[in-house]
């Protein structure tokens, strides 16, 4: 929607093919994050620069969660600044989803539901093709104030994470990871044990799960179809905060349609410089033992501005470069 919002109000005729039967039909109504340390600039001007009123959005913006490791108390992590900011995904009117499907619509983009794609598109924005990582997660209603909880930890989330977010009484427990060999834990169930027995219930209904892919695309320059987000391996290997890269990465596909090479190459360079360095920051963070993860949140807890810490972890320098070279041919999921 990022690249068929651009490319209209440049005056083509834009049809978004959507094998869902509504914008964000493939969502599940839980809250994810935009992150606020990959992109610099406020979140509203990200938005007005890819073609969208920010307005409506009114995303929730989170300054504190706290973290939960096995066999240690929880401890809260603050900044001065929102780590993320809150939004709705899936179907429902005040999802991100729907949020920019109206905006599209009303520009005049033209949207063909529950029909697939034609052989030949310009744009491609599906899905990961193979699965690396996994989500299990379960929604649900609940009286508890609002509150975010990470968990780190091969019991709640093997080289991954698990988050507890309730907001205005919808509560959504999930957990990212990846399967281990010989591993027959069930993360989810351990992640719902855990809170009941912090005396926060979880109801197993509308349960829900994903998958995701870590893999790298080529792609230097765009060749057609233009693949995008996902599609294209635009995404915070890191976290899974992906929603900006995705959007960032339409942005320049509907830049290279118009014919303004620069200003793609601008935003490539820019993506595949941070998308690389998430990579990176994957892979070693897949290699902590949880002793390491408590160190790494503790650092997090004493910092007086935690943000930066994030910020840094997205910027090049010599040691990381040669990470790269090192690790990128080691992965589970090796770059295209």
């Amino acid at each position: 929607m990022s690249a068929a919002i651009n490319i209209k109000k440049a005056g083509y005729n834009v049809v978004v093919y959507e094998k869902e039967s509504t914008a964000g039909g493939s969502r599940h109504g839980d809250y994810e994050g935009l992150d606020n340390w990959i992109f610099e600039g406020s979140m509203e001007n990200f938005f007005t620069s890819h073609g969208f009123n920010y307005n409506p959005l009114k995303p929730i913006p989170i300054y504190k969660f706290t973290v939960h490791l096995e066999n240690r108390a929880p401890f809260p992590v603050q900044s001065p600044q929102p780590f993320f900011y809150m939004v709705k995904r899936g179907s429902e009117q005040d999802s991100l989803d729907q949020y920019m499907y109206e905006q599209c619509k009303n520009a005049g983009v033209d949207f063909k539901f529950d029909t697939p794609a034609p052989y030949e598109i310009d744009i491609d924005s599906t899905g990961p093709a193979k699965a690396a990582a996994y989500i299990k997660g379960v929604n649900f209603k609940t009286t508890l104030k609002n509150q975010i909880h990470l968990l780190l930890g091969k019991k709640f989330a093997p080289k991954g994470y698990a988050y507890l977010i309730i907001i205005d009484g919808q509560a959504t427990l999930a957990t990212a990871f990846k399967k281990v060999k010989n591993n027959k834990m069930d993360p989810l169930q351990n992640s719902i044990d855990y809170f009941n027995s912090k005396e926060i219930s979880i109801p197993k209904e509308n349960m829900f799960g994903s998958r995701g892919s870590f893999s790298i695309n080529n792609m230097k320059t765009f060749q057609n179809p233009i693949r995008i987000g996902e599609a294209g391996g635009f995404q915070d290997y890191l976290f899974g905060f992906g929603m900006r890269m995705a959007m960032h990465s339409g942005l320049a596909a509907a830049y290279q349609i118009k014919g303004e090479i620069k200003s793609t190459k601008t935003i490539m360079r820019d993506l595949n410089r941070k998308r690389n360095f998430s990579f990176i920051n994957r892979i070693i963070y897949e290699k902590l033992n949880t002793n390491q993860l408590a160190m790494i949140a503790d650092s997090f807890a004493a910092a007086d501005e935690p943000l930066e810490l994030l910020t840094h972890a997205y910027k090049w320098n010599f040691k990381k470069i040669l990470r790269w070279i090192r690790f990128r041919e080691r992965y589970e999921v090796r770059p295209a």
